[in-house]
């Protein structure tokens, strides 16, 4: 597999428990401005495939690339310099501070200038993180401690905090996981808005079957560790192995991962 172009690149990837191969050797690629969707049934792969790629697991073989560079077995933070953003399924805030101080412990962080306690930033990175709350509509929040936030309100402020590092890659571990029906769209039009105003990237692994074909450019099917199927929203709705192994009828509703 070529890497030009690609913003991830992903060659052979392998990783076993024990007996058990989780993943076994897997390839693809996610370029600039793309969205790409992750997604089979319990057992299928994806968290220990998702966390290869970004450092909480060393593959036992294969590649990671980023950029063009070999980030095979690097920590989270060395990955994080490369250009990459990550959520997680579950929220992780510091909820004694508001939500502009979290986004300014992490663009301080990405700044190398991380103090440890953002109440003692004061005023400084306060415009930029004011422009990131702005960016996931949380303005009118941006002095409430993030323990006061709802559920869908901190998922956007993950979002802002993972858009400080200015990454070319976003990796999002269901990122509508938790929400209520209707905030699932507005969660990802603004993924689909950091995708077009930035050039983004988009790995993310998604339980809600309307979020996938909704808004994903291309769809990765896995089963037993092993891609089954990559194609278009489209293709993947009519492949009949996929619908046979996960999809079942599909009708609109969700399905689980």
């Amino acid at each position: 597999m070529s890497v030009s172009g690609n913003v991830l690149a992903v060659e052979t990837l392998a990783k076993a428990f024990g007996g058990v191969q989780a993943v076994g050797g897997v390839s693809f690629h996610v370029d600039s401005g793309e969205r790409v969707a992750l997604i089979g049934p319990n057992g299928a792969g994806k968290t220990t495939l998702f966390n290869c790629v970004n450092g909480q697991l060393r593959p036992d073989a294969g590649t990671v690339r980023i950029g063009g560079h070999n980030v095979t077995g690097h920590p989270p933070h060395r990955i994080w310099r490369h250009g990459v953003g990550r959520t997680f399924q579950i929220t992780a805030t510091f909820t004694s501070m508001t939500v502009l101080e979290n986004v300014q412990l992490a663009l301080a962080s990405a700044d190398g200038a991380a103090t440890g306690l953002g109440r003692r930033l004061g005023k400084r990175y306060l415009e930029q993180a004011g422009e990131l709350v702005e960016l996931v509509g949380l303005t009118a929040r941006g002095d409430d401690a993030t323990v006061e936030l709802p559920y869908g309100d901190l998922k956007r402020l993950e979002l802002a905090v993972a858009m400080t590092n200015q990454p070319s890659l976003l990796l999002m571990d269901e990122p509508t996981a938790g929400m209520a029906a209707d905030a699932r769209g507005s969660m990802m039009d603004l993924v689909d808005l950091m995708v077009a105003e930035r050039g983004v990237a988009v790995l993310f692994t998604e339980h809600d079957m309307d979020v996938v074909f909704g808004h994903a450019d291309r769809v990765i099917v896995l089963d037993r560790g092993m891609v089954i199927a990559e194609g278009t929203p489209d293709e993947i709705r009519a492949d009949e192995n996929v619908q046979a192994v996960y999809l079942g009828s599909f009708d609109g509703d969700e399905a689980a991962v």
